[in-house]
């Protein structure tokens, strides 16, 4: 039990203090890794192009307003919106 709670404090701490921001409003490929992602308006993810280590996964729409965590996402690209992407260096 003391692994997972420190395992979520590390991932509270990131969130309240992320090392690198990023806005993402364009089509390209962005490297990361990112640990979560925040829509500023209706936002798309084309999956094709990302490496979100989710098996089968198809784009997906995240509304304006929500802010959603990955472990694992290396790559993030848009198909439409704008996003604010949260890294650690």
């Amino acid at each position: 039990s003391e692994s997972l709670l420190k395992s979520s404090l590390d991932v509270l701490s990131d969130s309240i203090n992320p090392t690198v921001v990023h806005l993402i409003d364009d089509t390209v490929e962005h490297t990361g890794p990112y640990f979560a992602i925040a829509a500023l308006e209706d936002s798309v993810v084309d999956v094709s192009q990302c490496t979100t280590n989710i098996i089968d996964a198809a784009d997906f729409t995240i509304p304006k307003g929500v802010t959603i965590y990955f472990a694992g996402l290396t790559t993030l690209s848009l198909a439409s919106g704008k996003v604010i992407a949260y890294k650690n260096a």
